[in-house]
């Protein structure tokens, strides 16, 4: 039997790259975008992001996603203990709590700043806690 031709990933077409990566969850795409400068361009490419959905605060710490104008829909859905500890009435929080909680308030108003800056006409919502 002869041998198979071997063929590197970055020996398929852009469409396919775009494609395989539409597979893969936001950290994957991250992590295979680091092997090369091709892969890393096919990652930021704003027909890749038509979709975000956060689960936990550290996917918005992360850079592992690209806002662009081809973002339609976007939620945010995390119920974590920061959350909970957020939803306490301030005048029942200890320091440390609201220390917290400023942190997290900041973090998603600073990513949400951002959405709306670059993303004129979203349309879609985000959703807090369910």
């Amino acid at each position: 039997a002869w041998p198979l031709p071997t063929m590197h990933i970055t020996q398929l077409n852009r469409e396919c790259l775009l494609h395989l990566f539409s597979f893969l969850d936001k950290d994957s795409r991250k992590s295979l975008a680091r092997t090369c400068p091709q892969l890393q361009d096919v990652f930021e490419d704003p027909a890749l992001w038509p979709l975000l959905h956060f689960r936990s605060l550290t996917e918005l710490k992360k850079d592992n996603f690209l806002l662009s104008p081809a973002l339609r829909s976007l939620s945010i859905c995390w119920y974590s203990s920061r959350v909970q500890v957020c939803s306490i009435e301030d005048w029942l929080k200890s320091a440390f709590q609201r220390s917290i909680c400023s942190r997290h308030e900041s973090l998603v108003n600073d990513f949400l700043f951002q959405v709306c800056d670059r993303l004129r006409g979203l349309n879609d919502t985000v959703a807090g806690p369910q």
